[in-house]
């Protein structure tokens, strides 16, 4: 008997126990929440076009700098063209410039009366200074002996004129000085028009010399082949140093490396109607285990307007196009990233919404309850 009510007992509390347990599982179903997902298979693609280096006057290689695969930085240096036929055209150039500011400075001091000085800002061999003071020195000595002449002239006139009137001289000699004066300041005129024609000349020769220096200088610059964005080398097409270039032709192609990635996915269209611009995502890369180096944040970002049909084993699926935004473009950490290219394979998880385990767990109940027993 008393094994019998131990027994009963043991039953009775083995019932209750099963009965609490199973009071706690539907709470707990009743409370806990799961994520609603949406899978899509897909790739990342270029989120802008792949950049084609080129050189617009071509050249020989001198050095290359990167190789395919390798990470690069905006403006950072690719390749280096030799110079030397734009250098020497460019060096040309400033001497030429420079000679002509030389010139403009001197003659500006000789108009202005001014000491001719060496401005400091100008970069001129001894010879073309030495040259231009010369010039100054004689010029300045021709005014001079020209406004004395005048001077002298003048004060001539000035001693004939009332010996005139007194008969001890003639109006034949004031009218010779004064013819003389005329001379003389229309030499000192053409003088002076001499230099401004020149000064104007000097100008013009220099606003086209410094026309054609920035052309020069462009063309020496873009000797140094520098990136045009952050991204991967993923072709060099001139491998060869010492190989020549084309004007024009491609050299290298980057593939743009932006901070975010752009994600397209195929979704069913069966799941497409929970899907909307905005929502969050989870990008799984396939090359990297999830695991180990997780996922990238992301939204949706664009829906395609209509489901595509593809063609694969000789069956027809249909799907969506959606194309979802991280926000961020590497796995790992920053000091030792994971860059993400495009073509990878991905995996994207779309959050739909939110369920409790009990909803999940009375669905197929609930869908039988509205389509079961309406069979013929």
């Amino acid at each position: 008997m008393t094994d019998k009510k131990q027994s009963h007992l043991t039953a009775h509390l083995i019932l209750i126990v099963s009965v609490l347990f199973l009071v706690f599982i539907l709470i707990w179903a009743n409370f806990a929440i799961l994520d609603e997902v949406t899978v899509g298979e897909g790739k990342v693609i270029p989120s802008s076009q792949i950049q084609i280096v080129q050189n617009l006057e071509g050249g020989i290689v001198e050095k290359i700098f990167v190789h395919e695969g390798e990470t690069v930085n905006k403006n950072q240096i690719l390749m280096k063209i030799n110079d030397i036929r734009f250098t020497s055209s460019y060096n040309t150039s400033l001497k030429k410039i420079s000679a002509l500011q030389l010139e403009i400075a001197r003659i500006m001091a000789q108009i202005n009366n001014q000491p001719f000085v060496e401005p400091k800002d100008l970069k001129i061999d001894d010879l073309t200074y030495t040259s231009q003071k010369a010039l100054y020195d004689s010029k300045s000595e021709e005014l001079k002996q020209l406004n004395s002449q005048l001077e002298v002239a003048e004060h001539e006139l000035s001693l004939t004129k009332p010996l005139v009137a007194k008969g001890a001289a003639s109006k034949v000699e004031v009218l010779q000085l004064e013819r003389s004066i005329n001379e003389i300041r229309g030499k000192i005129s053409n003088f002076k028009s001499t230099l401004l024609e020149r000064l104007n000349t000097a100008k013009s020769e220099l606003a086209a010399l410094l026309a054609a220096d920035d052309a020069d200088k462009d063309r020496v610059t873009r000797t140094t082949v520098r990136s045009p964005v952050k991204g991967i080398v993923k072709k060099i097409k001139i491998n060869t140093i010492g190989g020549v270039i084309q004007p024009g032709v491609d050299i290298l192609e980057i593939v743009p490396l932006e901070d975010t990635l752009l994600i397209e996915a195929k979704i069913k269209p069966k799941d497409i109607g929970f899907i909307h611009p905005g929502q969050n995502a989870t990008v799984k890369i396939t090359a990297y285990d999830y695991s180990i180096y997780g996922g990238l944040p992301g939204k949706v970002e664009q829906i395609s307007a209509d489901s595509i049909v593809d063609e694969k084993n000789n069956k027809e699926e249909s799907y969506y196009l959606i194309r979802v935004r991280t926000t961020k473009n590497y796995l790992g950490s920053k000091e030792k990233p994971l860059y993400i290219i495009p073509g990878m394979m991905a995996t994207v998880d779309i959050l739909t919404g939110k369920k409790t385990v009990m909803e999940y767990l009375l669905k197929p109940i609930l869908k039988a309850k509205h389509t079961g027993l309406r069979e013929r």
